[in-house]
């Protein structure tokens, strides 16, 4: 029955949400949060690349799942538009299951918006719903900002090739793995957005709304959700972060900062 719920769930709920836009912002968000936190390292003084690097892209990964609890918030129908998060999970209660009378109210029934709006609405077509962001459309947003890392890059692997000859041309591969590396484990995450969004909003109803005992049916929560479909392509950005530092340490054991190493 939770498997048949589940993909009920996730069917009308990538529907209803445009989970790739979603993941797309939360992404950002991310990205951000671990270049603010490279900074925050240097000025605490954590000066090695190699331990501020692979630092600043675990609090990045921590900042995700941060960003995925906020939308989890975002989406989930506020207390006021609901009398129980069964309603919406077709899960029924004690009081409903020993009672005998009245039926539980299934997933497809009216309650409040799951965009989390607080109007009544259903499940059902007449609402508005956002289409999703075309994996191509990303693709083309990612190359764009690819080709003006990249030209950025040429530009200063030129003048390092010009002076340090050899030098220049390892920084260059270095920051193209580095980039090659951000863009193509996000264009991953962003293309599997519906699944792994609609999953884990999935988890945190089911978890917010089963009773103690009937845990054992799904013990897995959102957490457990987002780590098991992300930790893939977090992990090789930890290690490519982690490679490349030690790499751009070993040839500019002096520089603190990636832009002291450009301007060489």
């Amino acid at each position: 029955m939770i498997i048949k719920r589940k993909e009920s769930f996730t069917k009308d709920f990538k529907k209803r949400h445009s989970l790739r836009f979603h993941m797309s912002a939360i992404l950002v968000a991310t990205a951000l949060s671990g270049v603010l936190a490279s900074k925050l390292f240097l000025f605490l003084k954590v000066d090695n690349l190699v331990i501020r690097y692979p630092l600043a892209v675990l609090f990045a990964y921590l900042i995700f799942f941060l960003c995925i609890k906020l939308w989890l918030w975002y989406v989930t129908p506020r207390k006021e538009t609901r009398s129980n998060c069964t309603d919406w999970l077709d899960i029924p209660t004690p009081s409903s299951s020993g009672s005998g009378g009245g039926d539980v109210p299934s997933f497809e029934g009216g309650g409040g918006e799951f965009s989390g709006a607080g109007a009544s609405a259903s499940f059902d077509a007449h609402t508005t719903i956002l289409s999703e962001t075309p994996i191509a459309t990303i693709s083309e947003g990612s190359s764009g900002i690819a080709d003006g890392v990249g030209d950025a890059v040429g530009e200063a692997a030129g003048a390092l090739g010009e002076e340090g000859g050899l030098i220049g041309i390892v920084v260059l591969a270095v920051l193209a793995a580095v980039v090659a590396t951000i863009l193509g484990s996000a264009i991953y995450v962003v293309s599997e957005a519906p699944l792994i969004l609609s999953e884990a909003a999935f988890e945190g109803l089911l978890a917010a709304s089963l009773v103690k005992k009937a845990r054992v049916i799904d013990d897995e929560d959102w957490i457990g959700s987002i780590f098991k479909t992300t930790w893939k392509p977090f992990a090789t950005t930890l290690t490519v972060a982690l490679i490349a530092a030690f790499i751009l340490h070993v040839y500019f054991p002096e520089a603190k900062k990636l832009s002291e190493i450009l301007s060489l």
